[in-house]
């Protein structure tokens, strides 16, 4: 872990899942009013490949952490970073977890990519969009209705300890591999393999594992330094 682990109660263990009350819900800055009333809750579960939400909440969830990508055209960069508030710390999920790249079939222009007055605005692409991997779920009480099931974008990137004798679940974001995603890999194919084919480029979207693994090899051998044998004077 990268960190000590924070620690979330379990206040009702009866229900036979590891749900953890949620205080407050955020993205970036703003605060949303949804967990104002106090009955948002989370459950940590290992089985989920997506991040649920409450219906109610999906639309202005998925309207707000939606996004266009800069101009590499990852959703690896600056976005929206969704915030899950509990009693004693919070835990935040940015583009990285939460979104992949998607191709927009029929984009629209912008009259003004590159504006002189504002240097620092931030430049994206127009032809991708970085859409939030939200899933509903409509569940009746005492579970729901206002529950989030908190799967593979929150486990993925916070180590999770279950104490079933304490009643409580411990959060602590885990060290990973310095290995560039999958994403960030494919763009950078050209430079770690030259000799690959800039004609099938386009294949990299559905590149095979013996694809993934052999790039991934390539990075981690060191560089050769190559020497000139040049011919002898006579």
């Amino acid at each position: 872990m990268a960190e000590q682990l924070s620690w979330a109660s379990v206040p009702d263990p009866e229900l036979g899942h590891w749900i953890v009350k949620i205080k407050g819900l955020r993205i970036d800055n703003e605060r949303l009013d949804y967990c104002d009333d106090g009955t948002c809750k989370g459950a940590v579960d290992t089985g989920t490949a997506l991040l649920s939400v409450p219906p109610k909440a999906f639309r202005q969830l998925f309207g707000m952490l939606r996004h266009e990508p800069g101009l590499p055209g990852h959703c690896q960069g600056a976005g929206p970073t969704l915030h899950f508030e509990f009693e004693d710390f919070t835990v935040s999920l940015g583009p990285r977890e939460y979104s992949p790249v998607r191709r927009i079939r029929h984009p629209l222009r912008k009259a003004n990519q590159f504006p002189r007055s504002n240097v620092s605005r931030r430049i994206t692409r127009n032809d991708l969009r970085c859409s939030p991997l939200l899933m509903t779920m409509d569940i009746e009480a005492p579970l729901g209705p206002k529950l989030f099931i908190l799967g593979e974008p929150v486990l993925r990137k916070y180590y999770t300890v279950y104490d079933a004798q304490q009643k409580r679940v411990g959060f602590g974001r885990a060290v990973h591999s310095d290995m560039p995603t999958r994403e960030e890999l494919l763009l950078s194919v050209p430079e770690i393999d030259p000799h690959h084919h800039p004609a099938i480029r386009q294949h990299h979207a559905h590149p095979t594992l013996f694809d993934i693994f052999r790039w991934r090899t390539l990075l981690k051998r060191p560089q050769r330094i190559t020497r000139t044998r040049t011919k002898p004077i006579l």
